[in-house]
């Protein structure tokens, strides 16, 4: 009979001790299961996926500091740069695809700036002259071009050549063209893309002839877009201006690159047609 009493008592423990266990794992699992609810545990793979997101968010900070923002009149000097005025110098920019910096002489790198150059004109007193102010000169080429980047030149702007004279230091051309007939050039900028490093910008352009009273897509004026009669320069400038804007998706497309060494000071690279 003892025997039998302490078979009864071991399996009787045996079982309490598994109830006991039972509930314990029951409670350990609750725990466990409020505590992950209440995000007190993460998973590795929620730890690697958080370093990821920070990782892509960075990278997309990094890129975003990287690029440069420009307003459009700053783009708009930038090209202005680049773009001969309606009397005076010429357009013969246009007629190749692709220019270089690097490779324009002395007198063409005034003539490739013609615009900025013949805008800081003055006419002598008896109007026999056009002027140009040597430190203007000087201060546009390398305002264009860079530091160190001008030379004492003879340069021509459409209505014939600017001569040097050292004793005033200032250039000289005889006035008189024999007439205004001078063909326009309108840049609209489309697009541009700057980092620290280079500034593209995009232009579209078209051109007006004051003697045929036609607007032509190209310089050489193989291809008419339009015809507008005008006496009248200023008034043609403004007509073509907004030409240009209503039929930008219709015209060529010009990329003026300029390069940066500090990400403050752009000089111009060179002027590509696409």
């Amino acid at each position: 009979m003892d025997n039998q009493k302490d078979v009864i008592m071991k399996k009787e423990g045996k079982g309490a001790i598994i109830v006991i266990g039972l509930l314990f794992l029951v409670i350990l699992g609750l725990s466990l299961y409020i505590c992950y609810d209440k995000g007190i545990f993460k998973t590795k793979e929620t730890d690697i996926s958080d370093t990821s997101k920070k990782e892509k968010t960075n990278t997309k900070n990094e890129k975003k500091s990287e690029g440069v923002t420009f307003s459009d009149s700053e783009l708009e000097k930038y090209v202005n740069y680049i773009s001969p005025v309606s009397i005076g110098p010429s357009a013969l920019i246009y007629d190749k695809d692709v220019v270089y910096a690097d490779s324009l002489s002395a007198g063409d790198k005034v003539k490739y700036i013609g615009s900025y150059v013949y805008s800081k004109h003055t006419t002598s007193p008896d109007y026999q002259y056009d002027i140009i102010s040597e430190i203007d000169v000087k201060s546009s080429v390398e305002e264009v071009y860079g530091l160190n980047s001008y030379e004492k030149t003879t340069f021509n702007l459409g209505c014939g050549n600017y001569t040097i004279n050292e004793n005033e230091n200032k250039y000289y051309s005889q006035t008189g063209c024999g007439g205004t007939t001078a063909t326009i050039v309108s840049n609209l900028i489309t697009d541009y893309k700057a980092t620290k490093n280079k500034l593209e910008i995009t232009t579209a352009y078209a051109f007006f002839d004051g003697m045929t009273n036609k607007i032509y897509k190209d310089y050489n004026k193989n291809t008419v877009l339009d015809e507008y009669e005008s006496n009248n320069i200023t008034e043609a400038e403004a007509y073509l201006k907004e030409y240009v804007k209503k039929n930008k998706d219709r015209l060529n497309t010009i990329v003026y690159t300029f390069n940066s060494s500090d990400g403050k000071n752009y000089y111009f690279n060179r002027r590509s047609r696409l």
